[in-house]
């Protein structure tokens, strides 16, 4: 089995991977590089060899964002739960994505599929986006893991060493992400840690406002749950849409994505006398709707910022158009990617043969320690033999 490496090697976001038989030659992972924008994001990507299916990880931008590139005719995989919270959020954004998302073919945790004479078996992880997965691709009686995105800090973080651990000494190559070697001090806290301190700010405010990204179903589940006390949580349709959609694929997963408690707001919000939390957008129709809370309620209300920094540098004006006379203004936020440690916690339950890692913009970063000796470091276009 041969693994190729097409880009990702010293960036993050844009990974893709080829991982090929002498029959059948899959890609996980077509997107735009996270921190680029650049012109060129397309044309520094070369593709020669034929390849039968692209598999994604999950639905970021970073990973799926080139697939209206791949041909009609190539069949493209994604997670149940993912695909449907994937076209909703393309629907409503008008993106003209919809039809080719529709299109594409489902697979569920720990249930294999086959795309040729290679094996793939999806393994349910924890990340920032919700229905992510790291990929089993078994064929010419090797075995190669593909991690996608994963954490350990998340709702589901207790899952993943232990999923691990179920192959351990069973793969022969681990390809890890890394994005967090790239930063000295990466923001790691857990969901959970978060949630206790936007419980504690909800007891001093009387109304939070919390702007997230819609699709971060792990922040908006922690934040639902941190408004218990007030008995209040206030989204308008659409997130209301993305949440029901999370419900039902992650409740079985974990109680955290029961959102009975949320209720979308249709006229004014100053009816609930209570005070509540309330899911928001930097765009400017929440800006309008906070006017009167920066105005005439200032002391009473606190914005909390959780989303990237990244974010914030390159949304700034949006950001301020709502955050802007708030005196009271927090940032809440954690990394959708795993540590430096978590990773090699990862690698040291796998115990793999060799291990190479991609998302990065440093992998000499990477620690393994006593399997530092299995490392291989490659180079955009460069292939492994396994």
């Amino acid at each position: 089995m041969n693994v190729k490496i097409y880009r990702g090697t010293h960036q993050i976001g844009g990974s893709v991977t080829g991982i090929s038989t002498g029959k059948t030659r899959v890609i996980i992972d077509m997107g735009k590089p996270l921190l680029s924008g650049k012109s060129g994001e397309r044309e520094n990507l070369r593709i020669d060899e034929p390849y039968d299916a692209v598999v994604f990880t999950h639905y970021h931008g970073d990973h799926t964002g080139l697939m209206e590139d791949i041909a009609s005719n190539i069949p493209l995989y994604i997670g149940e739960g993912a695909r449907e919270l994937f076209l909703a959020s393309e629907i409503h954004k008008e993106s003209g994505k919809a039809e080719r998302i529709k299109s594409m073919r489902t697979y569920k945790d720990g249930r294999p599929f086959f795309v040729g004479d290679l094996k793939i078996t999806p393994i349910l992880t924890d990340h920032s986006a919700f229905d992510s997965y790291m990929m089993l691709v078994e064929g010419e009686g090797k075995r190669v893991l593909h991690t996608g995105d994963f954490r350990t800090h998340g709702i589901k973080g207790d899952m993943v060493i232990p999923a691990a651990e179920t192959l351990r000494g069973k793969v022969d190559l681990l390809i890890t992400e890394g994005t967090n070697l790239s930063y000295r001090q990466p923001v790691v806290c857990s969901e959970r840690d978060l949630g206790k301190a936007a419980s504690v700010l909800g007891e001093r405010y009387k109304y939070v406002f919390c702007i997230c990204d819609p699709l971060d179903i792990d922040r908006l589940a922690i934040f639902h749950k941190s408004a218990e006390k007030k008995g209040v949580f206030l989204c308008d349709a659409f997130q209301m849409s993305l949440m029901e959609i999370a419900e039902k694929y992650g409740k079985s997963v974990s109680d955290s994505y029961n959102f009975e408690g949320a209720k979308v707001y249709y006229q004014g919000i100053e009816a609930e006398k209570n005070g509540f939390f309330m899911a928001v957008r930097p765009d400017k129709d929440f800006a309008s709707l906070l006017k009167p809370y920066r105005e005439k309620y200032s002391d009473k209300s606190l914005l909390i910022y959780s989303m990237s920094e990244g974010y914030l540098k390159r949304h700034e004006q949006e950001v301020r158009q709502i955050a802007d006379g708030f005196p009271y203004f927090v940032k809440l936020h954690t990394s959708g990617h795993a540590s430096s440690e978590a990773i090699w916690q990862l690698i040291n339950a796998l115990q793999p043969e060799k291990l190479t890692v991609i998302h990065t913009e440093k992998p000499e970063n990477l620690r393994a320690g006593a399997l530092q000796n299995r490392a291989v470091y490659l180079e955009d276009g460069d292939s492994f033999d396994i």
